[in-house]
């Protein structure tokens, strides 16, 4: 193994950090020691490689670029210079790539105070040894982390980050966590905020009245959406479950041993609200019945309220249309007593209205999506609270973490039935119902069981009154000749 000083060379440095364990060195602290150790060996430094937040695991999700540019930048006679062994890779695979391009190529490897040749057997010995301890370093992390997860899910605790709307009671004596209780001051605003909203207040007006009274966040609608339906805090544990003999994977809500601040009933509602709505409770005032939700089946756009032809009193009749071309066109009141006819004849039938009150499916796959990217965040999280990643670059990877999350949640979110088709589906006379419900009720029924798209049904003045208006239920089970419309 060689320790003298090699003649001098050019000196490439590359620093890194990220999930793995760092010791507590930010890539600027890596950098300024490799340059010491190139000017006590006198080797000139021709470049200075980092690659922040990024994980160097068999388990790496993103690539790292800069690592990359070494295969055009080395040089024969360069030294590539490192803090530490574990900075180039903690997967022995990598390695062998590493020493295989050093050897090819006549680089030297100085990490930790040391020179190595990567054509010499024993410095590959020693390379290779530091290579296996760095890899088994990166899987023991993994398995504290899994662990960890596990048993508090075995056990109904909480595990990583604290949601709004909660705080954490520590010991007084050693300051570790002893609980997970609601916080006095944000559950009360969460539980009121929950409440305007499926008493049906407009969302923007809810958000404004959050963002009044706790402006230690920015508040918006999507934010204030994300929490709403966040189980936690119903009182739920949520991950995905691999059975063996089982097709895919399951997700499991299991009950926390934390106090809910929402009753489940509430959160279901609130779920299956959310999911109907799609953007979230706008509370606008509305005039007509599909305006918005329709579709043209031309452009895709939605339809509005437009002015038609000249009946023959004189007076012009309405449409539905896309604003962009006005491409397809229907008279809003045929479109609007097609509608309410295939919606009776779904609530007169009892095969459709008992699947109406059933519970669809989760999406598995998004759900084991959301599940690897919530353990990639709660193994970010670990890291800092250990002190092995700074807590500014650990903040950056946590804010993009939270926003992959945050559109995996829209996609793996459970569907539980909407509140107004529960109380269709489960009404003795829900055609009745259906009659007296006011507009806003109606669409969002509408919303949550069907779809509408207007199509073109070219000119002359005498057409089936359904012709160009196609009615498709969301869910198969609906479906019957009633809900086929013609297009002409």
């Amino acid at each position: 193994m060689k320790r003298s000083a090699a003649a001098p060379g050019r000196a490439v440095i590359y620093a890194r950090v990220s999930s793995d364990r760092a010791g507590g060195r930010s890539v600027e602290e890596q950098v300024s020691e490799c340059r010491t150790e190139c000017e006590r060996q006198a080797w000139p430094v021709a470049d200075v490689l980092v690659d922040n937040d990024v994980s160097a695991s068999r388990y790496a999700t993103k690539a790292r670029p800069e690592y990359a540019r070494l295969q055009a930048l080395l040089q024969p006679g360069d030294v590539l210079v490192m803090w530490e062994a574990s900075r180039a890779q903690r997967d022995l695979k990598r390695y062998v790539e590493l020493r295989d391009l050093c050897a090819r190529r006549g680089v030297r490897w100085s990490y930790s105070g040391r020179l190595y040749d990567l054509s010499d057997g024993d410095d590959r010995f020693s390379t290779g040894l530091d290579a296996l301890l760095a890899e088994k370093e990166a899987e023991q992390t993994r398995t504290r982390i899994l662990r960890a997860h596990r048993a508090n899910l075995a056990d109904g605790k909480p595990h990583g980050r604290v949601p709004y709307g909660y705080r954490i009671i520590r010991d007084p004596e050693t300051g570790k966590p002893v609980r997970r209780e609601p916080h006095p001051g944000q559950a009360p605003l969460i539980a009121e905020a929950a409440r305007r909203v499926l008493a049906g207040q407009s969302f923007a007006s809810v958000v404004r009245w959050i963002s009044e009274r706790d402006d230690s966040l920015r508040w918006d609608a999507a934010k204030l959406r994300r929490l709403l339906i966040n189980p936690t805090l119903a009182g739920f544990r949520v991950h995905t479950e691999v059975k063996d003999g089982v097709r895919g994977p399951r997700v499991i809500h299991r009950r926390g041993t934390w106090e809910p601040i929402l009753s489940e009933d509430h959160h279901n509602d609130l779920v299956a609200l959310f999911a109907a709505r799609q953007s979230g409770p706008r509370g606008v005032p509305v005039k007509y019945l599909v305006s918005g939700i329709a579709e043209c089946g031309v452009c895709g756009e939605k339809v509005w309220r437009g002015r038609g032809g000249t009946k023959k009193d004189g007076s012009r009749y309405e449409v539905y249309t896309c604003r962009p071309g006005r491409h397809a066109a229907r008279r809003l009141d045929r479109v609007d007593e097609a509608v309410h006819t295939v919606v009776e004849e779904i609530l007169i039938s009892p095969t459709a209205v008992n699947a109406l009150a059933e519970t669809p499916p989760v999406d598995n796959a998004a759900a084991t999506r959301l599940n690897e990217l919530r353990r990639q965040l709660e193994a970010v999280e670990t890291e800092i609270a250990e002190g092995r990643m700074p807590a500014s670059t650990g903040g950056r990877v946590a804010t993009r973490l939270e926003a992959s999350i945050a559109t995996a949640e829209v996609e793996a979110t459970q569907i539980f039935v909407d509140p107004t088709v529960r109380r269709l589906a489960t009404a003795p006379d829900p055609v009745a119902i259906w009659r007296d419900m006011p507009l806003l009720d109606q669409r969002e029924f509408i919303k949550a069981v069907l779809h509408i798209r207007i199509e073109r049904i070219g000119r002359g003045r005498w057409h089936d009154k359904r012709a160009g208006i196609v009615i498709t239920p969301h869910r198969p089970q609906l479906e019957h000749p009633g809900t086929r419309g013609t297009t002409g």
